[in-house]
């Protein structure tokens, strides 16, 4: 009998099956949609704060992303190897991964203070909305450490499958977001200053300090010492170089990829206040709803990564499927917010806008970013696509192919399709949309190939280095 049979299940449900996937997933779903309405419900205060303070800060967090995200998706797979030593049963190993990315996390400091003190104004000093944008990338670097740290708990929680414990720190830290936001923006008069962008940036980075000092208090308790050895907390180089060596691709792809859309929001700024509104509103909305694709890309990723590590694979294809099925109706559902009516949801979201006086009162204008939204409907299919097939490839440790591809895509077909295209010609928003939409069928149907051929099989199994 293989091994991934008899080995102690994730779930009560049978292996690959929707129903798994739906139990692994949806506690990290709810994870990520809390902690990505942070974002969002920064973008909702700002755009009745000011239309200049939503434009800079989709801007500069977009870039801050970039670093962000880079250093995040190095620290969280340390959750590749969690979910490896969990399906071989060495649960005492599982808690050296953690640290090793704990102090990835800690070092991040000496990247991330400089570049927020001297970086960010080289950056936007002669931007247009430029003393906006260094508020808002300085005060995310200097906290950005910590977000580090909780991408790098998050994963022995992610990696085990025991998730839920995520949700309700992602809630509370949203909270605290959501309250502080409202009370750092606005300021309360005769008690405390109204602080604009730069609130926004403060009260987001203190809901991300609360989820790193939770996390890290719960991994440190009596039980998981005793059974994950959580305070094996020396650097063990063999386990760091493998934690890095799968990492690393990743992140550098991934920092790439937001450099690409960072680019990609400067040209639109550059063409007009049209251009970069439609796309703040589009981000915006495809960042809230983001939260689906990322606990099923973190859920997929899990579930494989257990089977590697049993030694066996021969339930993912079903696994896969399960995924694809779950995308398909995700986006079924969210058709409402792209393409069915979204008047009443953008009024709601963005209702300076829509007023009397508002950019899209102009019937034409309104018909450019409707159909921009339906192309970032699109967008967002593919992409949530695409991150299922790579959630396999990074289980198995095909990182490599994942930064090549992804480099080469993200620039060849979507950034300098973008410029030579909409920019040069002038065109309306809604070709660079379109751009993206297509950029995003290709990748999956990049990704889905390399699955198909089976070459990730022979970049995988990390443990078996150690046989």
């Amino acid at each position: 009998m293989p091994s991934s049979m008899i080995r102690e299940p994730l779930t009560k449900y049978p292996e690959g099956s929707l129903r798994e996937l739906w139990h692994i997933s949806m506690p990290l779903m709810l994870s990520s949609l809390a902690s990505l309405m942070m974002i969002f419900v920064d973008r909702m205060f700002l755009a009745r704060y000011s239309l200049n303070a939503l434009n800079a800060a989709v801007n500069a967090g977009t870039l801050a992303w970039v670093f962000f995200g880079g250093f995040g998706m190095l620290t969280a797979m340390g959750d590749v190897l969690v979910s490896q030593y969990n399906g071989a049963k060495e649960y005492t190993k599982i808690g050296t991964p953690i640290w090793q990315m704990i102090w990835v996390a800690a070092f991040s400091t000496v990247f991330f203070i400089p570049l927020a003190l001297f970086v960010a104004p080289l950056i936007y000093s002669n931007s247009l909305y430029g003393s906006l944008q260094i508020q808002y990338f300085q005060i995310l670097m200097i906290f950005a450490p910590f977000y580090v740290l909780m991408t790098s708990l998050s994963g022995f929680y992610v990696g085990r499958g025991k998730t839920r414990v995520l949700i309700l720190i992602a809630i509370l830290a949203n909270a605290i977001n959501g309250i502080l936001d409202w009370i750092f923006i606005f300021g309360i008069e005769g008690v405390f200053p109204e602080m604009g962008i730069k609130g926004a940036a403060i009260a987001t980075s203190l809901g991300y300090v609360f989820e790193a000092l939770a996390l890290f208090y719960l991994f440190l308790r009596k039980k998981n010492r005793q059974r994950f050895g959580t305070t094996n907390f020396m650097i063990h180089l063999p386990t760091l170089k493998k934690c890095l060596r799968l990492g690393l691709p990743q992140s550098i792809f991934y920092m790439l990829e937001l450099i690409a859309f960072t680019v990609f929001y400067e040209l639109m700024t550059s063409l007009s206040s049209l251009h970069i509104t439609v796309s703040s509103i589009c981000q915006s909305l495809m960042i809230l709803l983001y939260f689906f694709i990322d606990g099923i890309y973190k859920g997929v990723s899990s579930i494989a990564g257990n089977m590697i590590g049993a030694k066996g694979d021969g339930f993912i294809q079903k696994l896969l499927k399960s995924a694809l099925i779950m995308q398909i109706l995700f986006s079924l559902v969210i058709l409402l917010f792209f393409v069915i009516d979204t008047r009443w949801i953008l009024t709601l979201i963005f209702p300076t806008e829509f007023s009397e006086t508002g950019l899209f009162m102009e019937s034409s204008n309104y018909k450019l970013l409707k159909l921009s939204l339906i192309f970032a409907f699109f967008n967002l299919t593919f992409e949530g696509m695409r991150w299922i097939y790579s959630s396999v490839l990074v289980a198995a440790g095909d990182t490599l192919f994942l930064l090549i591809a992804g480099t080469l895509s993200v620039w060849g077909m979507f950034i300098l399709p973008v410029y030579l295209i909409t920019v040069r010609y002038n065109l309306p928003i809604t070709s660079a949309w379109l751009i993206g939409m297509i950029y995003s069928f290709l990748c999956y149907g990049i990704y889905a190939a390399r699955y198909s051929s089976g070459k990730w099989k022979e970049n995988g199994l990390l443990l078996a280095e150690e046989a």
